[in-house]
């Protein structure tokens, strides 16, 4: 197989795929038909639909479109106000924009990534919220259950962004099945990893209906089942068969990854006890991570300068990586800031840690040294510069 060229230092990627993944490629091409409606397709929306144990899943092309798609199927457009954290990355606010919807950014709890309920409640009153679209960056989850409960009383739909979020859990109920549609993205950096590719989830099935509408070109299903063309609107968001084969395969194997990657979480969790200034982000009675990545919050000051020390000494933050802001601070989103202390307050404080399968003990230990010697060796006047 094609060897990869080597990651360099320790960042949050671990592109990885074995003979399973090729023979399961290979398959693909001895199938009857290429095209986004080959039979391999619906094989793979089946195998994602088990599962999550879900009704309904629809393979995409790619996470930022199924976010689009989900919108669509849920009827939100022009006129809608869609709530979304500034803690979000910049692919989950351009579906909002794409179908013509306006983005209300909420603020998040003060331990985590979840929506503030009472900053919902004024957004109701003050912006007409019509929906709330939540995004467990890194995988790290909460009580869904208040929110879900919440939405259903104030008549909000809620759409939960699970790109990073494979296998992560809270009582034993997977993310994205919380929500009126969920969706996920199968870019080469998550756990389940086609190149790219995305899929949407949903118990309903006319909202599934309309989301495959835009997905294939506005197909309508007649008396016979036979689809129809012309009678409604919609693109073409179709996934490759390639893509679908190879979803199949990374499904067969996520589990295991998932159990690998959690123990390598627990490992670091140890090894970075003794580091005061590091506390991971808060794990809620119940909530099970799916090692996407590690959070820890840094109990200082000016967190992005440690983590470029971090990053100079070969263990990099995807906080530096993506030069992690509030959305809103963004110069294309800016005309929709509003104040967040909580997000602004998170964003500026934490970092992350790799902790991927492809990591060793070694790998491990060296991780936690090069922690030790950023956040216990440097002094205040260091930090503040």
């Amino acid at each position: 197989m094609t060897q990869h060229p080597p990651v360099p230092a320790f960042q949050n990627l671990h592109i990885s795929f074995d003979e399973m993944d090729l023979q399961s490629v290979i398959a693909a091409f001895d199938g009857p038909g290429f095209s986004g409606k080959a039979p391999v397709v619906e094989r793979y929306e089946e195998v994602i639909a088990a599962y999550f144990g879900v009704t309904h899943a629809l393979a995409a092309c790619n996470g930022t479109v199924a976010i689009e798609l989900a919108l669509r199927g849920l009827g939100l457009g022009p006129g809608h106000h869609i709530g979304l954290p500034p803690t979000a990355p910049i692919m989950s606010i351009l579906p909002i924009l794409a179908v013509g919807a306006i983005p209300v950014f909420y603020d998040v709890e003060v331990d985590s990534f979840a929506p503030k309920l009472d900053d919902l409640r004024t957004l109701i009153t003050t912006s007409g919220l019509d929906a709330v679209l939540t995004v467990p960056m890194w995988g790290y989850p909460w009580d869904v259950a208040p929110l879900a409960q919440f939405c259903r009383e104030m008549g909000l739909l809620l759409i939960e962004d699970c790109a990073h979020s494979f296998g992560t859990s809270m009582d034993g109920r997977k993310f994205g099945t919380f929500g009126d549609a969920s969706t996920f993205s199968t870019h080469e950096r998550k756990l389940v990893s086609t190149g790219e590719g995305g899929f949407c989830l949903t118990p309903h099935s006319e909202v599934y209906a309309r989301m495959r509408q835009w997905q294939h070109h506005g197909a309508t299903r007649d008396a016979q089942g036979g689809e129809r063309l012309g009678h409604a609107r919609g693109g073409n968001a179709k996934l490759a068969p390639i893509c679908a084969a190879l979803g199949i395969s990374q499904f067969a194997k996520l589990d295991a990854k998932i159990a690998a990657r959690q123990e390598r979480v627990s490992n670091l969790r140890v090894l970075l006890s003794h580091i005061p200034v590091l506390t991971e982000m808060c794990r809620y009675e119940g909530a099970e991570v799916n090692g996407y990545a590690t959070v820890w919050w840094h109990h200082g000051v000016n967190t992005r300068a440690l983590t470029k020390q971090l990053a100079d000494r070969g263990v990099q933050s995807d906080t530096t990586r993506y030069n992690y802001k509030p959305l809103y601070r963004e110069p294309a989103f800016r005309a929709f800031a509003r104040p967040c202390p909580n997000a602004e307050h998170l964003i500026a404080s934490i970092l992350t840690l790799p902790c991927h399968e492809g990591l060793t003990h070694e790998d491990l230990d060296t991780i936690a040294n090069i922690a030790a010697e950023v956040f216990l060796n440097v002094s205040s006047h260091e930090a503040a510069e």
